[in-house]
């Protein structure tokens, strides 16, 4: 049976709790050092540039309707627009997070 979700937590539970926490920091501090040092690469820069384009190029294609059911159209156009959300915001968090 599982922990009862109520029950206060031990001194145990609350240092290995501040232990993880403390780890995931530490891990999200390296992961962020590791996207700064990308963010000067000369490849990344390109590759921003072109995603840039592409996000412009797709949300000017996304202006006409992609399928005559209207439920589907939308369907279709909420994906495309939560993949250029996601990839947008994998790209400015790391410079967000650098400043």
């Amino acid at each position: 049976m599982g922990r009862n979700p109520y029950e206060p937590l031990s001194e145990e539970e609350k240092v290995r709790i501040e232990a993880e926490k403390k780890e995931l920091s530490e891990r999200t501090k390296a992961v962020i050092k590791l996207a700064s040092e990308c963010l000067g690469d000369e490849k990344f820069k390109r590759y921003r540039d072109e995603l840039e384009k592409l996000k412009i190029d797709t949300f000017n294609h996304l202006k006409e309707p992609i399928d005559p059911d209207p439920i589907k159209d939308a369907h279709y156009l909420r994906a495309c627009i939560n993949t250029i959300i996601v990839l947008d915001i994998l790209l400015n968090a790391p410079g967000k997070d650098i400043k």
